[in-house]
């Protein structure tokens, strides 16, 4: 083999190495990246280069569109939309985030009931509202509404 067919394999070795890392993350959705099973930081919207083999997609979340509902007594229960306005803040979180909303909003809620705003649950959802809010936004979350059903 000489010295150009050798370059030539080697470019073309090189060219597949950086093609198969590339990925592409479309609008209104992100990626969650693993290597070695361990979170590593998160994929917003465009086009990003991974390590081939070693980094793995391990979850893919709509940016828009989430909503939880925790439940408030027996026969109550508070719906929590939301969205995720900055995925690379939210981090590791972002693979269960859901989760860790509907915990928030749980923990929030019985915070909140002893204030005697129970009684008005359009007052009670608001103040849920503002306090998820200024508790998720360091995570680049936005709870764009809450409601009471019972």
């Amino acid at each position: 083999m000489d010295v150009g067919t050798a370059i030539a394999v080697l470019l073309a070795a090189l060219a597949a190495v950086v093609v198969a890392g590339l990925r592409r993350v479309p609008e209104g959705r992100a990626y969650t990246l693993h290597r070695g099973g361990r979170f590593v930081r998160s994929l917003a919207p465009g086009l990003h280069f991974t390590i081939p083999v070693l980094d793995q997609i391990a979850h893919e979340v709509d940016l828009v569109g989430h909503q939880v509902a925790v439940p408030t007594t027996a026969s109550a229960r508070a719906e929590v939309y939301f969205q995720i306005l900055e995925p690379q803040r939210t981090g590791a979180a972002l693979d269960d985030v859901d989760a860790l909303v509907e915990k928030l909003t749980s923990d929030r809620l019985r915070a909140l009931a002893p204030t005697g705003a129970e009684n008005e649950p359009g007052k009670l959802a608001q103040q849920l509202m503002q306090d998820l809010n200024a508790r998720l936004a360091e995570l680049g979350l936005r709870v764009i509404r809450c409601r009471l059903a019972g």
